[in-house]
């Protein structure tokens, strides 16, 4: 899959390199995860611990973070990129008094690298808005600590870290609206992702998953993200030109 995307990549940035319009941009979004089977685990998780642990968090709403390279105008498309993009979301689950304190942490890290199309229906002056699709690459990392500290009768500390990794695909479909201010742009959007995860190994190990009761464990990315994208625009030269004299008139 990994090799597939490259491929794409590297023939939709050559169809048009020289003479397209570039945009550099980075975006700042939030978004909301399904998770549904990671919740399950650290629920199970609790119940192992003879202690009335209290969840305070469960992978909840967290901020995602975007960077993307695009090409303007390209086939039947207002722009095609190539996007990365990291999110990260959680669960805690701890009890502490004062003969001690115990924590049950599993954070998850998701990346993202793939290809982003945009097809703008409505325009007028400065502002468009069109459907965008986005299709991706997607790998996960978990990171689990159980910390468990003693104070009396005497102080014990112990950690115990465990890490799993897991790679899928995922899709994203939704409404982008731009502003542009030549040559800067801010693209609002709302859309959804749907995320086909693969098995969470153990670093090293694909001959074994993190499995409750026989029962695979997952992530899964699903939610709605919405994000602010704000990018500099490097139009050709003729274009740049074109719109000098025009506004000279």
């Amino acid at each position: 899959m990994k090799k597939q995307l490259i491929t794409i990549v590297v023939f939709v940035f050559s169809v048009s390199a020289f003479g397209q319009e570039w945009s550099f941009g980075a975006k700042l979004g939030m978004g909301t995860y399904n998770m549904l089977e990671l919740k399950n685990f650290q629920r199970y998780r609790v119940r192992q611990n003879d202690l009335p642990l209290k969840t305070t968090e469960s992978y909840p709403v967290s901020p995602i973070y975007s960077a993307e390279i695009a090409l303007g105008n390209v086939l039947y498309l207002d722009k095609i990129g190539i996007f990365y993009t990291f999110s990260s979301t959680g669960s805690r689950s701890t009890i502490s008094d004062y003969s001690g304190r115990i924590d049950l942490d599993a954070i998850v890290n998701g990346n993202q690298l793939g290809l982003s199309f945009l097809k703008n229906f409505y325009q007028q002056n400065n502002f468009s808005a069109g459907p965008y699709l986005e299709a991706s690459y997607l790998f996960s990392f978990l990171k689990g600590k159980d910390y468990f500290e003693i104070k009396s009768p005497a102080e014990v500390t112990v950690q115990e870290n465990y890490l799993f990794h897991s790679k899928g695909a995922g899709a994203e479909f939704g409404i982008a609206a731009t502003y542009r201010l030549s040559p800067i742009s801010f693209q609002l959007n709302l859309g959804y992702l749907h995320d086909f995860p693969g098995k969470l190994y153990p670093e090293g190990n694909k001959d074994w998953w993190l499995a409750v009761e026989n029962s695979e464990i997952r992530t899964a990315w699903n939610g709605f993200r919405m994000g602010l994208l704000v990018a500099y625009t490097i139009a050709p030269k003729n274009k740049r030109l074109y719109e000098n004299q025009f506004a000279g008139r």
